[in-house]
């Protein structure tokens, strides 16, 4: 498995897994998007059996819809 350094949001580094940063403190992963989304302007997420669409948009923000 790759593992990368990384600066947490409270300014200090760390290493994880490839993929996923975890802040030194407990919380939610982060993901950079870049990760997700390679090439891709769209990806598709499941949740609880439904499918939603996370874009890109051309001003660079992010856009789920179900």
């Amino acid at each position: 498995m790759n593992s990368q350094s990384f600066i947490n949001r409270s300014g200090a580094r760390g290493q994880t897994a490839a993929g996923a940063i975890r802040p030194a403190e407990a919380g939610p992963r982060v993901y950079s998007s870049r990760e997700l989304f390679g090439q891709a302007q769209e990806i598709t997420i499941e949740h609880g059996g439904q499918a939603y669409r996370l874009k890109i948009t051309r001003q660079g923000k992010l856009i789920l819809n179900k």
